[in-house]
């Protein structure tokens, strides 16, 4: 990094970006990864998801899974998640630069959102041992929205990220027990980030250097105090990415009663390019327009601090291992089982490079841990028209302590509790529905980013979190 940049990083961290780390809320598996990608696997909490093969949706858990679906099929799904998110302060302050005040506003907020998921699949054979498929959905997105006055805008007010995932595939059948698959992700990534900027703060930060004309009286002066809600600005981050990753994967049918399947993907990393646009208030225009020093990097700073600006950042979305098993204990009920690894260790931290060298980067710490998902559920067969599903799993999340936790993503560990049915209308024609219940333990916050120089605020205080998720498909069969 530049001598500059070096200088002006508590500038940019003044802005209240803590990078692209708040990509998500509450999302719905480890980090703000999502899994919900068909409503039949959303009635077993995603058990066995990798070994079931039971329609279109394995084209995304195990494209080898295709050669066990006869003819062609098409589904159409939709996953509506509502996430409940309270948040009760426990001494947010400004930063230590600016005295540690404590922040105005509201001791408790609400970040829940509702978001809809789409998905679609469609498989078709090619051959007795080849078929393809092509899967849509979202591998990757929530969202989180507090009020503009909480404690803590100047970390965030309004985070969201959506992945679309476009994943064609192939199947190939090498025995009766024996099914290889392979696909390509075509992702497209967007984000929208935003947060209020401390005006006050960002005046005295200017005051302090000894480059221009502008003292701290000016500021006072001007009523653009620390912490002041009424002279806040607002700061908006938004960009996008298109980026191409790989999966595989096998199933194996040792016996009429046994399937086991293995399935992984492959680590994406985006490149997001994007924009800074910001709104300040008028008197801190004023101000930084009374510059009237003689040395040209202060005319430069006060000229160029809080202007729009393009905006680049790096994002490595994380490798994941699935093995799952299917059981046909009985002729009416299945047992089924899922271990699933996401390496998020990949994601050590986030920078966000600003064109304009007046703002400086911005730069998160995340240090995020690997994670497991185990699963279990089973499907009840009640007739030729009627499967009764039933689910349960365990998700670790990958923020390793409440120091790691930020408030764009103030997830935590979480429980599934999931039911779910699919009905056999014709032979051409199905459709299946599912719901979930995550339930999350209080969730402590303590962030304070070390990069921050101790210009970031500082967000303290207890989240109290559940999910819901309900989930239907539409099935289409043809000869």
């Amino acid at each position: 990094m530049s001598r500059q940049n070096r200088r002006l990083r508590p500038l940019g961290t003044l802005v209240g970006f803590i990078g692209l780390a708040g990509l998500t809320g509450v999302a719905q598996a480890g980090g703000f990864a999502l899994v919900e990608h068909g409503a039949s696997g959303l009635g077993n909490a995603y058990a066995g998801a990798a070994a079931v093969s039971h329609d279109g949706s394995t084209v995304w858990f195990n494209p080898a899974g295709m050669s066990q679906i006869e003819g062609r099929q098409v589904i159409v799904g939709v996953h509506l998640l509502t996430t409940d998110t309270q948040w009760t302060d426990n001494g947010t302050t400004l930063g230590a630069a600016v005295g540690r005040a404590t922040a105005s506003g509201p001791d408790t907020a609400d970040a829940g959102t509702t978001s809809a998921l789409p998905n679609f699949y469609y498989v078709a054979p090619i051959n007795e041992q080849w078929s393809y498929g092509l899967s849509i959905g979202a591998p990757f997105g929530s969202s989180t929205e507090y009020d503009s006055n909480w404690k803590g805008r100047y970390t965030t007010v309004k985070s969201g990220l959506s992945v679309i995932d476009i994943n064609p595939a192939l199947s190939y059948r090498l025995s009766d027990k024996v099914s290889l698959g392979f696909g390509i992700s075509v992702q497209q990534l967007s984000a929208e980030l935003g947060s209020a900027v401390d005006s006050g703060a960002a005046c005295l930060g200017i005051a302090a250097r000894d480059d221009n004309s502008i003292t701290s009286t000016d500021c006072i002066n001007a009523g653009l105090t620390p912490g002041n809600v009424n002279n806040d600005g607002y700061g908006e981050v938004t960009g996008d990415s298109t980026e191409i990753g790989f999966n595989l994967g096998a199933l194996f049918t040792p016996n009429d009663k046994l399937k086991i399947g293995v399935a992984y993907r492959h680590s994406v990393d985006h490149e997001i390019d994007g924009d800074g646009d910001f709104t300040t208030p008028q008197n801190l225009q004023d101000v930084f327009a009374s510059n009237t020093g003689d040395d040209p990097q202060g005319q430069f700073v006060t000229q160029n601090f809080l202007t729009d600006s393009d905006a680049t950042a790096e994002v490595d979305l994380p490798a994941t291992l699935s093995l799952s098993t299917a059981y046909q204990a009985t002729p009416k009920v299945q047992l089924l089982g899922d271990i699933t690894w996401t390496g998020w260790s990949s994601l050590e931290e986030i920078r966000v490079v600003y064109d304009n060298p007046a703002q400086g980067d911005t730069l998160s710490v995340q240090e995020w841990e690997d994670v497991m998902r185990y699963s279990a559920g089973l499907n009840y067969t009640h007739s030729d028209k009627l499967t009764l599903r039933a689910g349960v799993a365990f998700d670790e999340e990958a923020i390793p302590d409440a120091t790691r936790r930020t408030a764009r993503i103030p997830g935590n560990d979480r429980t599934w509790l999931s039911f779910g049915a699919g009905y056999n209308v014709s032979q051409r024609f199905s459709f299946d529905v599912g719901y979930s219940l995550l339930m999350l333990d209080e969730t402590p916050i303590d962030h304070t980013d070390p990069e921050s120089e101790g210009v970031g605020q500082e967000v303290r205080g207890t989240y109290d979190s559940h999910v819901h998720i309900v989930g239907a498909q539409l099935n289409w069969s043809f000869k």
